[in-house]
């Protein structure tokens, strides 16, 4: 990118700092800027970056937050702003820019008033709220405290309540003050106090908005806004700052007050409602996880027999009546059984649950807590920094949905009947292994099973539940009939696949952790491998490895879970458990992979027979990709999201999906927990409540002939561009063009953060 003469003539000025003896301040940064005659928000840009804690490693989040406290200041009277900071990262710094606006700012630390005297101008910085005058009141006091400082001040919670308190009496009539915080002030007893005697002093909270982990310069924990206003509201917003898209629309909300409707992001409830945003998308999440059929909703505590909830390595008492006991770890993630034989976990961390048969089956129990919802639901009680465990008490309190009995007792026998039919396969495996002679047996059983699944006809016909463009390329490889046509079509099949995926994992991971940028620089460039400047079959199928494994440690990962939960929403988190399994499709992938290398013609002449033979012998792979993927694709889809409505419940958004294996472009109208970016390709598993943008590894129509759906994805870096392919028929097969949200992922490593 060229720079300016501005930018230029900065960096000269840098570069003679930098040749100097002591180490370059952030105010001398900013000076340098200034002198330069860059712009006053380019000046506290630069300081910042000079700054050891001024650039959060969640920038989008730190940018969420910015957008939001200029939207509730906005409406204020010029100079009425005033922020307390300990670092050199002001929310109030889109005001420069926005408003020309100036902003008072109070720090303690020498280098953050001396930045803000170059930006702000001379006369708007304090070192102490002491030297504040104390007749002067502000429409809108925004209040970074340090974290985690243990002041000595008598009334100090360890979140900053004192300076808070301290600040409260400057606050005007209809202004509003902004406590930026860890999460733990909404919990903690001190903290809940000061929170308490700034109610009697006539600051009500209107709003709690949950930040993501990361959004704080400095630190990765999750934290918290709190917006007070003089004010007595009869609602109470809360949301989630993950990214800028909502932050203004949620500000907005809050300016014009409560209505019935909330948004994309954020909710009302009433004003003595304890719950955060976070607890109302889990609550959606368990709605949705819910088993459909008639239930009722029971307490596990009120199916309990005789006798008490004990650790399963305490002998059964002699006197106990109990029929029926649950066997359920105390981690979160593990599995829950009907008999303890069948516990992975030992018996000092597991409890033994006594049933009352009479009401609940122990093995249909068992199912549903090892569901999608007895999982979630048990997540949702665990607590523990480090590792989720779940208390007696939190255990009592799961609320589980109970059918009658009958019903119980058919989903126990089904479940068991399942099991055996996974025992009797692993049975005639062993015989395959280990038995030779007893492989008539064995062809026969398989052979009866098949007649009854039917398993060729759904692999033959699986371009119908295939997503676009897969599906295209397996139905041309379908209806080939010449036998070198038909084995390239299938390859083409397979090095999509691997595109496809790979696409999937490293969308998802973007999308579920603020520190994706280090994972995709080792990812894109591995060292002494081929890397994504030249990306071919292998390389894809390695990056779909690396970034479904990591959706399978977030998923897995008490800690990352939460994190990723509190970063994207827990809808997403929800679709990356689905996704991460497919990662095992990589051994699959790579054997195809070693047949498209090593066959005889690779690259030259083959014979129709050798086709044929290689085509017979890759049909072991079709049925091995068929297990590992076709569950999960019936469900998945490419979608281009267009225009969105809020509901009660979120967004109805309409969606145009990609559908068939000559596909055309259907509009339908999803219900959306978030907003996803309208034009642009996202991925999405129907019925879920989120959607993923997809990295730019694709794109749809030649830009010489565009065809709205002609489908390309990226092979490798050009001069002039990247140049793009076409797995399926196409107008172009192949062209060359720009793309700088690619250009700015492949560069990771050279330019740091995107």
């Amino acid at each position: 990118m060229t720079r300016t003469a501005e930018e230029t003539d900065f960096w000269k000025k840098m570069d003679e700092l930098r040749s100097g003896p002591e180490i370059v301040r952030p105010p001398q940064v900013a000076a340098a800027a200034i002198d330069s005659g860059l712009s006053p928000i380019e000046a506290l840009h630069h300081a910042q970056r000079a700054s050891h804690f001024g650039k959060p490693q969640n920038a989008e989040v730190f940018d969420a937050a910015t957008a939001f406290v200029a939207t509730i200041c906005e409406p204020v009277s010029r100079a009425s702003v005033l922020e307390y900071t300990a670092l050199l990262s002001l929310l109030t710094e889109r005001l420069i820019d926005n408003l020309a606006l100036p902003v008072t700012v109070v720090s303690r630390d020498v280098a953050v008033t001396e930045v803000a005297d170059l930006v702000f101008g001379q006369g708007h910085t304090f070192s102490s709220i002491d030297a504040l005058d104390p007749s002067r009141k502000y429409d809108c006091v925004v209040c970074q405290p340090p974290l985690g400082h243990r002041s000595k001040e008598p009334n100090a919670d360890g979140f900053g309540g004192e300076i808070v308190t301290a600040l409260a009496p400057l606050v005007s009539d209809n202004g509003r003050l902004l406590w930026l915080s860890s999460r733990g002030v909404l919990f903690a007893h001190l903290a809940k106090g000061t929170l308490d005697s700034l109610e009697d002093a006539g600051l009500h909270v209107t709003a709690t908005v949950d930040i993501p982990a990361g959004g704080f310069p400095g630190t990765a924990i999750e934290g918290v806004l709190i917006v007070l206003e003089r004010r007595v509201p009869s609602k109470k917003l809360v949301g989630a700052l993950r990214d800028e898209e909502v932050a203004a629309p949620m500000a907005d909300a809050l300016v014009k007050g409560a209505t019935k409707k909330g948004g994309s992001s954020w909710a009302w409830i009433d004003r003595d409602d304890t719950r955060s945003y976070a607890d109302l998308e889990n609550a959606a999440v368990l709605k949705k996880l819910i088993p459909r059929g008639r239930y009722e909703q029971v307490l596990l505590g009120d199916l309990i027999g005789d006798g008490k909830i004990v650790k399963a390595d305490k002998p059964i008492a002699d006197d106990s009546r109990a029929t029926g006991f649950l066997y359920v770890p105390e981690y979160a993630g593990s599995r829950v059984t009907a008999d303890l034989d069948s516990q992975t976990v030992k018996p000092q961390a597991v409890y033994r649950v006594p049933l009352d048969t009479l009401l609940v089956n122990p093995r249909f129990l068992a199912t549903l807590l090892n569901g999608p919802y007895g999982r979630k639901v048990r997540a949702s009680a665990a607590q523990g920094a480090t590792i989720q465990r779940v208390s007696v008490a939190s255990l009592k309190s799961l609320a589980l949905p109970l059918p009658d009995l009958a019903t119980q007792e058919r989903v126990a026998r089904i479940e068991s009947d399942l099991s055996l039919m996974v025992s009797t396969f692993g049975d005639l495996q062993e015989t395959v292994v280990h038995d030779w002679t007893g492989l008539a047996d064995v062809e026969g059983t398989i052979d009866s099973l098949k007649s009854v699944l039917d398993i060729e006809r759904q692999i033959e016909n699986w371009w119908r539940e295939l997503p676009y463009p897969l599906a295209t390329i397996y139905r041309r490889y379908q209806i080939a009939s010449d036998p070198k046509e038909r084995l390239d079509r299938l390859l083409h099949f397979f090095e999509m696949a691997a595109v496809y995926l790979a696409a999937i994992g490293t969308s998802h991971v973007k999308s579920l952790k603020s520190d994706w940028q280090d994972s995709f620089a080792k990812w894109f460039h591995p060292p002494g491998a081929a890397g994504i400047e030249r990306a071919d079959f292998g390389f894809w199928i390695v990056l779909a490895g690396a970034s479904l494994k990591d959706l399978s440690r977030i998923a897995s990962d008490p800690k990352l879970r939460a994190a990723a939960s509190d970063h994207a929403g827990p809808e997403l988190v929800e679709v990356a458990s689905t996704l991460g399994p497919l990662g095992k499709t990589t051994d699959i992938l790579d054997v195809v992979r070693r047949y498209r290398n090593s066959w005889k013609g690779h690259g030259g002449h083959l014979k129709s027979a050798d086709a044929k033979r290689l085509d017979h012998e890759l049909q072991q792979s079709i049925r091995d990709f068929y297990e590992a993927t076709s569950r999960t694709f019936r469900r998945f889809r490419l979608v281009r999201p267009g225009l969105a409505e809020i509901t009660d419940g979120g967004m109805a958004m309409q969606v145009q999906l990609l559908v068939g294996s000559d596909p055309a472009f259907e509009t339908e109208t999803v219900e959306l927990s978030r907003p996803s970016r309208t034009g642009a390709l996202a991925f999405w598993m129907t019925d879920a409540r989120a959607m993923c943008r997809a990295l730019p590894f694709f794109r749809l129509g030649a830009p010489q002939e565009p065809q709205e759906t002609s489908f390309y994805v990226f092979n490798r870096v050009e001069n002039g561009g990247f140049r793009w392919i076409s797995y399926q028929e196409a107008r172009e097969q192949e062209f060359v063009a720009p793309d700088d949200e690619l250009l700015s992922l492949i560069a990771l490593p050279k330019g740091g953060n995107t």
